[in-house]
C-alpha cells in the first residue's frame, strides 16, 4: 500500500463501498506489548470523499483492500 492508492474498506458483504485515497502509510507502535509478536502494526491515513470532515480516517491496513494502484 502506498500514497496515492484507492482503497475500500474489507467487508464481508456484497455491497459496494465507496473508494478512499490513501494519504499517508505508517507504522503505529505499541509501546505496552511486552512477549506478545510484533510491536508494530501498519496503518494508513485515508481520505474518504463521501465523509465530510476535515482530517484523514486512521485504519489498519489489514482492513482495508487496494483496488487502484497509484504505480
Amino acid at each position: 500500500m502506498q500514497v496515492g492508492d484507492l482503497v475500500r474498506m474489507k467487508s464481508n458483504h456484497k455491497t459496494t463501498r465507496n473508494p478512499g485515497i490513501v494519504v499517508k502509510v505508517y507504522d503505529f507502535e505499541f509501546t505496552h506489548l511486552q512477549d506478545e509478536g510484533s510491536k508494530y502494526r501498519p496503518m494508513a491515513s485515508v481520505h474518504w470523499p463521501h465523509i465530510e470532515r476535515a482530517k484523514p480516517m486512521e485504519h489498519r491496513q489489514d482492513n482495508l483492500e487496494v483496488i487502484s494502484e497509484n504505480r
